[in-house]
């Protein structure tokens, strides 16, 4: 298999873990999910890394992905076999970051089959589209209001995530490096926080593909200005759906976000003087 698909059905067990989190009730089996998601994060970033230097192209393409689970017990096992239909396509006799990779997912394997034998069985009701948001009393107004943002709001922090991590990919800058960093560790937070409730409402899905030339752009200037532009957008949905939801809980929460991105627009304020700088030298 070309190394450019390996990276593909990286990308796609990534995902697998992470909403496999998502979708969990039990903070115990989230956290551990969650965990085995940042880490095969890191091994996409690493591979990215190492395809960068040898001159492969690759993308962020995905074909659909088997995790949606009835009950805990059946994601346990459909991560398990994702697990396993990933690892065939990894080359023989290649170096220590694939064998990292297959350390790390024997490790996977082994918790996985753990978790089945000490947890109960438990329903997972994510996907039931219940629009009920426990502790919390919203009219339809309020729900539809909510349930818009999320699914925005959630698509949007997911290409963050991969518009930063592919620009991170082919920047020398330690600046810039540091910056698109820090914007994706914002963007895995504010992911993980709107699809826990997405969850809770039972609207959890898996975010469209990305289309090539959101990621794959040719002047970084002018992507971080029009980035700028929709952090701005997005502090006003915040502040918008705060006024909308009426409930001082939920206002704090989207007023938390929206002071969030202030610091996002700062940090792309910087890359940009960074980057213009650069271009008058």
């Amino acid at each position: 298999m070309k190394k450019s698909n390996i990276f593909q059905k990286k990308h796609e067990l990534w995902l697998s873990f992470l909403f496999g989190a998502f979708s969990v009730e039990d903070d115990k089996i989230f956290d551990i999910l969650y965990d085995f998601a940042m880490i095969e994060f890191r091994h996409l970033s690493w591979l990215g890394d190492a395809l960068v230097e040898e001159g492969v192209e690759f993308d962020f393409d995905k074909d659909d992905i088997d995790f949606v689970s009835g009950d805990t017990h059946t994601l346990f096992k459909k991560l398990k076999e994702n697990i396993e239909k990933t690892q065939a396509f990894y080359p023989e006799g290649a170096d220590v970051m694939y064998d990292r990779f297959v350390s790390d997912e024997t490790y996977f394997i082994q918790k996985l089959g753990e978790l089945s034998l000490t947890h109960e069985e438990e329903e997972i009701t994510a996907y039931r589209k219940s629009r009920i948001l426990a502790g919390y009393e919203l009219n339809k107004e309020q729900t539809d209001a909510l349930t818009y943002f999320l699914f925005e709001e959630s698509y949007k922090e997911y290409e963050l995530i991969l518009v930063y991590m592919y620009a991170n990919f082919f920047t020398d800058s330690k600046l810039l490096s540091g910056i698109f960093i820090d914007l994706i560790y914002e963007s895995q937070f504010h992911l993980k926080s709107f699809a826990r409730m997405m969850r809770e409402m039972g609207l959890l899905h898996v975010p469209r593909t990305l289309m090539e030339q959101i990621y794959k752009f040719d002047d970084l200037e002018r992507f971080l200005v029009d980035g700028i532009k929709e952090e701005e957008a997005a502090k006003e949905e915040c502040l918008k759906l705060a006024r909308a939801v009426e409930n001082e809980e939920l206002g704090n929460f989207f007023n938390f976000i929206n002071f969030q991105e202030n610091y996002h627009i700062e940090l792309m304020e910087k890359a940009l003087t960074h980057i213009r700088g650069k271009n008058f030298e």
